[in-house]
């Protein structure tokens, strides 16, 4: 392994913090380790050369569509037995992304709880404007928060899996 390569691996570990950050504030962080993974594959071989870089790729790629469907199925099948609205899923979705981008200034952690706070505040307003009932709003509010937690703790482990993985692959 020759001072390059050392540098470069430092550096997609690096990568892959980030990445596993941008799961945490729902963002698509997964497919940031993959793709550097892959960039990197172009370069530089894996364990020395005894493992083939398609082998590494397709393990990465498995977990991401795995992280991927299971974000899916959580946020689609987890919430319906309160039956949120479509219009609930999209304003929580919209509240989320405001809550990370204004929480990202007390770091992670204000991200994370921006995108929690942001979808829990959007989908209550949401549910208690169009149904002018707070109780069945904040019982839509806590589903959408439930799953929001679940979801992001379900693929943030696939995150960080991917990444110790390709960790141990890098050398």
């Amino acid at each position: 392994m020759n001072n390059m390569q050392i540098a470069f691996s430092i550096l997609l570990i690096f990568v892959y913090l980030v990445g596993f950050g941008l799961v945490l504030v729902t963002l698509p962080g997964t497919w940031v380790i993959f793709l550097s993974t892959a960039l990197y594959a172009f370069f530089f071989p894996f364990d020395q050369g005894q493992t083939h870089a398609l082998w590494v790729l397709g393990i990465l790629l498995g977990l991401a569509l795995l992280g991927e469907l299971i974000e899916f199925m959580v946020g689609t099948f987890g919430s319906k037995s309160v039956k949120v609205s479509n219009g609930a899923i999209v304003v929580a979705f919209i509240g989320g992304i405001a809550g990370a981008l204004l929480g990202a200034t007390f770091f992670l952690v204000g991200a994370l709880i921006g995108v929690l706070l942001g979808s829990f505040l959007g989908a209550l307003v949401y549910e208690w404007v169009v149904t002018k009932d707070f109780r069945e709003g904040f019982v839509v509010a806590c589903a959408v928060l439930a799953t929001r937690v679940v979801a992001i703790t379900l693929k943030g482990s696939i995150a960080l899996g991917m990444g110790v993985y390709a960790t141990f692959k890098l050398f």
